[in-house]
């Protein structure tokens, strides 16, 4: 998953084909002069009451206008189950809001509840404004439209995430509407009640807990601008590292697993560091899920599947999700391609799985990567025809964690260890917070190697010969020489 946690994350692929839809419900489309206000800000307080499958909430959300124009309606994306009872300006006096539950028209199998607020008076360009929405009700999650997304209320696991609309999301019924409102990022504080027993894991920092009668108060705030936020609740096991700003949130039957998990997340992050340099982001959390709820990462956190938790042959997936910290941020037309994301981490993964396990798993690693993507190639054509910069173009990004990550090694090997990782560092240091595009990638890899890399960008970025050398199966010592 990427740096700025994906709102489509997980291998379905019908949610990736959607997500680039350009259909809108009855709203219209979105066009730039129409571009949405978005959340700066979110204060939630959730009463999460798992015996009865259901939350009550109060969602204070701050709200700037970015866009050109000035907007006298709101409109909010909710989960199905979750009603609006009341909407309040910032004064605290009451708006006129509607809610109707609503089809998708870009993906009509997925259903949310659609709020429309009226503001009391137009939000001009660059305006802030505050509301705050009380809501309630069950999730259940969207597991026939997105395979991963077992969102739910339970005794057993709660999960709440953007991606089941379990807060309000600001954004018309539509998988490209949600997408964009993805794309911002926020602040955030999350109160939560939950019965005793449980736990509430959230990828913030200084949770704090008390308790009252039968039940439990956690408060969790934002390390830093974000662009989700993941709430789980279960009678987790929390094991820290206070000097390294560590935490993992481990179900009871895992527990044993969990010293593992925080041994490996300190010394990958070491490792990473140590590599590409510091990228002034303090602390991590790790968040273990049931198995087939998609695991995520998100600055700072990750959550992680049961199976890839316990099993320490799985461990490359915890670097693949630490990984994602050391991501450039892509420029918004190529986001899709997934190749600044995913590629990287997964070839940091690799990098990773060397130095501890060393060369002969890091080959198996790489040719594990070629294997899968000589796979999907006899089952679609297009992802050996397509180079990797048209990849977002039609929804085949999947294909940056195995040839993409494939591009990275290529380079690695003909400009040297030093210098890869300088240019990785280098790269994150110029684009951590602006848009990069490949352009900007070659440019910084050519200045730190002192060598013309035209062609091999041509090749493995604009071009697909590189899709020809894969499916040689040619030795990577063959592959570079062609650049040298």
């Amino acid at each position: 998953m990427t740096h700025s946690l994906r709102l489509f994350a997980g291998s379905d692929s019908k949610v990736a084909v959607a997500a680039i839809l350009l259909l809108f419900a009855s709203w219209g489309p979105l066009t730039a002069a129409e571009k949405l206000p978005g959340v700066t800000h979110y204060h939630l307080r959730l009463n999460i009451m798992p015996a009865d499958q259901r939350l009550d909430a109060t969602a204070e959300m701050v709200i700037v206008n970015s866009s050109s124009q000035a907007v006298s309606e709101l409109p909010f994306l909710l989960y199905r189950l979750l009603d609006v009872r009341d909407v309040l300006s910032e004064n605290g006096k009451p708006l006129t809001f509607s809610q109707s539950v609503v089809k998708f028209e870009d993906e009509p199998t997925l259903q949310a509840n659609a709020i429309r607020v009226t503001l009391p008076a137009p939000l001009t360009p660059g305006s802030t404004t505050s509301l705050t929405m009380h809501y309630g009700g069950a999730v259940l999650g969207y597991a026939e439209v997105m395979a991963y997304v077992r969102d739910r209320i339970d005794e057993q696991y709660s999960l709440l995430r953007q991606d089941s609309y379990a807060y309000p999301v600001l954004a018309r019924p539509s998988f490209s509407s949600a997408f964009a409102a993805g794309e911002h990022t926020f602040t955030y504080q999350i109160e939560t009640t939950v019965p005793k027993g449980y736990v509430t894991a959230c990828g913030g920092d200084s949770l704090q807990q008390h308790e009252s009668g039968s039940s439990v108060f956690f408060d969790c705030f934002s390390r830093q601008a974000n662009s989700r936020m993941d709430i789980a609740v279960a009678p987790f096991k929390v094991f820290d590292d206070s000097k390294a700003s560590l935490r993992v949130y481990a179900l009871p039957e895992d527990e044993s697993a969990a010293a593992n998990i925080l041994a490996e997340m300190k010394r990958v992050i070491s490792f990473y560091q140590t590599s590409f340099g510091e990228i002034g982001i303090s602390g991590y959390t790790a968040i273990e899920i049931p198995d087939g709820w998609g695991s995520q990462a998100a600055t700072g956190y990750f959550l992680q599947s049961a199976a890839a938790f316990r099993d320490p042959k799985k461990i490359s997936e915890l670097y693949h999700e630490i990984g994602h910290r050391w991501n450039a941020k892509a420029a918004p037309e190529l986001q899709r391609c997934r190749w600044f994301d995913e590629a990287f981490a997964s070839y940091l993964a690799a990098l990773a799985v060397r130095q501890f396990q060393g060369d002969a798993a890091f080959q198996e690693e790489m040719e594990h990567a070629r294997s899968r993507f000589l796979s999907d190639a006899a089952k679609d054509p297009r992802v050996a025809s397509t180079p990797i910069v048209g990849y977002g173009g039609i929804e085949i990004g999947e294909n940056s964690y195995t040839k993409g990550a494939w591009s990275l090694y290529v380079l690695h090997e003909l400009i040297g260890t030093p210098q890869f990782n300088k240019m990785v560092g280098n790269l994150l240091r110029e684009f951590h917070d602006k848009p990069a595009d490949f352009s900007d990638f070659v440019r910084i890899a050519e200045q730190v190697s002192g060598r013309s890399l035209q062609k091999y960008a041509q090749e493995w970025l604009y071009g697909t010969e590189s899709s020809q050398l894969l499916s040689g199966k040619q030795p990577i010592g063959v592959i570079v020489a062609r650049y040298r």
